[in-house]
């Protein structure tokens, strides 16, 4: 598990499902729960491999369509569906990149 800050650093991009379920009840839950979290908090991700070969569209952190044929594939992470409220939540709060740790869920373990 590495921290959000490492990822990017290293040239990862995190990608999102192009049409996500969220949930805006629970996107404000979290994000007052992150205001006084002390706990370390930690999103789940997949490879864009994994949701390309099901025939899941995702865009990357500029909105365009993330395909199987982009140079950089190996270095593009999905928000698993579980975590997308999360980290919506996140993106809208002050928490920086070094307190957000990121854990790589193998496609095995993950329902699409």
């Amino acid at each position: 598990m590495k921290k959000l800050k490492q990822f990017r650093e290293g040239g990862f991009i995190v990608c999102l499902p192009q049409k996500p379920k969220l949930d805006t009840g629970v996107i404000n839950k979290l994000q007052c729960q992150l205001m006084c979290s002390t706990n370390n908090i930690i999103v789940h991700v997949a490879q864009a491999y994994d949701y390309l070969i099901r025939g899941i569209s995702i865009v990357d952190d500029n909105g365009d369509l993330v395909t199987s044929l982009d140079n950089d594939l190996e270095k593009k992470l999905v928000v698993v569906g579980s975590d997308l409220n999360l980290w919506y939540a996140l993106l809208q709060s002050d928490i920086e990149d070094e307190a957000i740790s990121i854990e790589t869920i193998p496609s095995r373990y993950m329902r699409f």
